[in-house]
């Protein structure tokens, strides 16, 4: 009876200990979910290149990173095409060297009775570095946003921008893993139908402590004022939501890989 009932503590024991061990191992692996899901890399914007919510930004991630990736834009703000669709576009960006990185986009818009008079919008981006970031300087980029054109009357041209950017990233011990703080100034340099980031543009982007896989962004566009957050999962998967003009949702998804 006595070694009955033993055995019955023993196995009630021992089936207690396999639970508690299970639910721990459940709770190191999502801790370790959360805490790879940040890296302390850049992401893409709305535009597909390296930035914020929708501005760039005065970096460019390490050499042989490729971002693939697509983006819903809001019909709101959205110069191109009918004013009645959103859009959405489709990106692939590649930093091959350290200094240098380019982007090819296609736009189409959504829910269109008929696509015989538009194929989308193709468009190619370069950026090279001009300054790499230091300990009290920020890093500075220069930007060349759909400079091509099949067109000499730029009528194809979308989305053109021409800018120089910096950016500074600050860490806050104990308070704020990282803030981040842009500015930048476009201009119309190239002839074309319409244009992104014409004049003044700047944001801050914040990644709170112990969220590193979380980035919370404001920023002004040069035409208005956004909102949106960033979150990276699994080191490679990055969802990107906002708001344009505080009114307009726009987001997006991409994913990321290092070449050999």
């Amino acid at each position: 009876m006595i070694k009955s009932i033993s055995k019955h503590i023993i196995n009630t024991i021992g089936n207690c200990m396999i639970r508690q061990t299970h639910n721990i191992r459940l709770l190191i692996t999502f801790y370790f979910i959360l805490s790879g899901a940040y890296l302390p890399v850049l992401a893409q914007s709305l535009t597909g290149t390296t930035g914020y919510y929708n501005i760039p930004s005065g970096e460019i991630n390490e050499d042989k990173t490729i971002f693939a990736g697509t983006n819903l834009l809001s019909k709101e703000y959205k110069k191109w095409g009918s004013p009645d669709h959103d859009a959405m576009n489709f990106f692939v960006t590649n930093s091959f060297m350290p200094f240098f990185e380019i982007s090819i986009r296609f736009t189409r818009m959504i829910g269109l009775d008929d696509y015989s008079s538009t194929v989308g919008d193709r468009m190619a981006s370069i950026r090279f570095r001009a300054l790499g970031e230091e300990k009290y300087l920020p890093g500075v980029v220069i930007g060349f946003q759909n400079f091509f054109t099949t067109l000499n009357t730029g009528s194809a041209s979308h989305f053109n921008s021409t800018y120089i950017v910096a950016t500074k990233n600050i860490t806050l011990p104990h308070v704020i893993q990282n803030i981040g703080i842009t500015a930048g100034y476009g201009s119309e340099l190239f002839t074309a139908a319409d244009y992104q980031f014409i004049g003044f543009f700047g944001g801050i982007k914040i990644t709170p402590k112990k969220l590193d896989f979380l980035e919370l962004i404001a920023e002004y566009d040069a035409e208005k004022w956004n909102a949106g957050a960033r979150v990276t999962i699994l080191k490679h998967l990055v969802l990107l939501a906002g708001f344009e003009g505080f009114n307009a949702f726009s987001g997006g998804l991409s994913y990321r890989f290092m070449l050999p």
